[in-house]
C-alpha cells in the first residue's frame, strides 16, 4: 500500500467514524504536521474555510459534513472539482476543509474545529478491560454478551448499534452475539477481522502472541486476515489458527470446550513452546517469571484445572527436564 493509499484509507476511516483511538491520534498529528509545510494547499478551500462562521458541532451537522465529504472522496476527482472555483457550497467547503487531498493536491487547512471533533470521537469510546489474573463478563448496548479473558480489553464507540456494531479486541474473549442480520457484528483484532450476524465463538488475539485463533461454538463466522484479504467461513466446532510470524493459516475441527476452558479457570496448553507458556503464566497468575534456559525445544500439551502456580511450574519442569526457583517475588526456570 502506497503512502497516498494509506493516507486516503485513514481519511475514510475518520469520516466513517471507524478509526481506532491510535488511528484518530495519527490522523490529527498528520494533519497538524503537514498543512503548515506543504505548498499545495488549495486556495479556494482555504478562502471558503476562512469565510465560514464558527458553529456548534452537533451530531446532525457532523453527519451532514461526513456524507458530503464521502461523496467527494468516492469521485476520485476532488482536485479537478476544486479547480477554478472561488467558492464552494458552504457544507462542502466545511467538509472538505477537514480532509486531505490524496491525488497530489496536498492537504487542506486544519482548524480548531477538527481538533475538537477528534477529541469528541476519542471521548466517545467505551473501553472495558481485565487485568492479569482477572476475568470479566460484560454486556454491550445491543445485548451481546462478552466474556473477557485475563489481560484483555474491548472497546467500541458511541455509534455502536446505530450504523455498525464494530468492536476492537486486544487479548481473548468469548462472544455470544445478539442476532441482527441488518447490522452485522464485526471484531477488529490486529490484522484479523471477524464478522457475524448472531452466533457464539471465541477469539484469541493477544498482540504479543505468535498465534491468533477463532473457534466457533454455534452459527457461522466469517474471518478475513491480512493485506492479501484471506477470507474463510467457519462452521460450529471449526477453528482457524493464524501464525502471525510466518503467515501460515490452519483450519480444522476442534473441541470448543478446549478453546473455552479458560472460562472455567483452566489453563490449557496445545503443543506450545516454553516462551509461549511463560507469556500465558504471566497473564494468568499476574506473576514475574523468567525463562533462563532458551535451548529447550519442548512443546507441551495439557490442561491444569484451577491449579496453583507452583503446581503448574512443577508439571512444566517435569515435562521439559528443567527446574525452577523463586528469588524474591520472581520465579526463574532454568
Amino acid at each position: 500500500m502506497t503512502d497516498a493509499e494509506s493516507t486516503r484509507e485513514l481519511i475514510v476511516k475518520y469520516l466513517n467514524h471507524s478509526c481506532t483511538e491510535e488511528e484518530l491520534r495519527k490522523f490529527l498529528e498528520m494533519m497538524k504536521n503537514s498543512t503548515a509545510s506543504m505548498p499545495g494547499l488549495d486556495s479556494a478551500a482555504r478562502e471558503c474555510w476562512d469565510s465560514e462562521p464558527e458553529e456548534a458541532l452537533t451530531d446532525e451537522i457532523y453527519e451532514r459534513y461526513r456524507k458530503d465529504a464521502l461523496k467527494l472522496i468516492r469521485k476520485h476527482s476532488f482536485a479537478r472539482q476544486m479547480k477554478g472555483r472561488r467558492l464552494m457550497p458552504r457544507r462542502i467547503a466545511a467538509a472538505a476543509a477537514s480532509i486531505a487531498l490524496a491525488a497530489g493536491a496536498g492537504y487542506l487547512i486544519i482548524s480548531n474545529v477538527l481538533e475538537e471533533r477528534t477529541a469528541r470521537q476519542l471521548a466517545s469510546y467505551q473501553t472495558m478491560e481485565t487485568q492479569p489474573g482477572q476475568r470479566r463478563m460484560v454486556e454491550l448496548p445491543d445485548g451481546t454478551q462478552v466474556t473477557l479473558n485475563v489481560a484483555s480489553s474491548i472497546r467500541y464507540n458511541a455509534r455502536y448499534g446505530k450504523d455498525t456494531r464494530d468492536v476492537w479486541l486486544s487479548g481473548e474473549a468469548f462472544f455470544d452475539v445478539e442476532s441482527d442480520p441488518e447490522c452485522p457484528f464485526l471484531i477488529h483484532a490486529g490484522d484479523m477481522d471477524v464478522k457475524v450476524t448472531g452466533t457464539s465463538f471465541n477469539v484469541s488475539a493477544y498482540p504479543e502472541d505468535r498465534q491468533a485463533s477463532v473457534t466457533v461454538k454455534s452459527g457461522k463466522v466469517a474471518v478475513s486476515y491480512g493485506e492479501d484479504d484471506v477470507r474463510m467461513n467457519l462452521d460450529p466446532d471449526e477453528q482457524l489458527v493464524i501464525d502471525t510470524e510466518n503467515q501460515s493459516i490452519f483450519r480444522g475441527n476442534t473441541s470448543t470446550s478446549d478453546a473455552t476452558s479458560w472460562m472455567q479457570g483452566k489453563l490449557t496448553f496445545r503443543r506450545q513452546s516454553l516462551p509461549e507458556i511463560m507469556k500465558m503464566l504471566r497473564r494468568y497468575y499476574s506473576c514475574d517469571i523468567e525463562l533462563r534456559d532458551t535451548t529447550s525445544k519442548a512443546r507441551l500439551t495439557g490442561t491444569h484445572d484451577n491449579k496453583s502456580l507452583e503446581s503448574v511450574l512443577q508439571s512444566i519442569c517435569f515435562s521439559s527436564g528443567l527446574k525452577y526457583k523463586k528469588e524474591g517475588n520472581k520465579y526463574i526456570i532454568y
